[in-house]
């Protein structure tokens, strides 16, 4: 394989893992949206109304951004491991790194959908 070529994909490798990481980024503004409203002594004082469900349609954006997120790290991981074979190139651990924190993610809440409801 030509070396234009090799430097396209190192290219394509660093878009991914730079795309996969914006999107985790984002992701955690939307957890913010939409998790339960935090209720403190000055709310219960007050008697301020905070909202104690979370927001269905901003939690299931939410598990599509982190879905998203794993699978962009994922497709990186898969080009790195074709660099390795093309030319011993060392890997890329912010792509491991990035698949891990998305995919648990998006397991655990997967795991606490039914205390949601609850």
């Amino acid at each position: 394989m030509s070396k234009r070529s090799l430097d396209l994909i190192h290219l394509l490798l660093a878009g991914l893992t730079i795309v996969g990481w914006g999107v985790l980024f984002y992701a955690l503004v939307v957890f913010h949206q939409a998790r339960p409203e935090m209720s403190t002594i000055i709310t219960l004082h007050h008697e301020i109304a905070v909202r104690t469900t979370w927001l269905l349609r901003v939690y299931e954006r939410l598990m599509f951004l982190l879905w998203f997120c794993a699978g962009v790290s994922f497709a990186s991981i898969v080009v790195n491991w074709y660099l390795r074979i093309q030319q011993q190139d060392t890997y890329w651990f912010p792509a491991l790194l990035l698949g891990a924190v998305s995919s648990v993610g998006a397991l655990v809440l997967t795991i606490w959908r039914p205390l949601m409801n609850s």
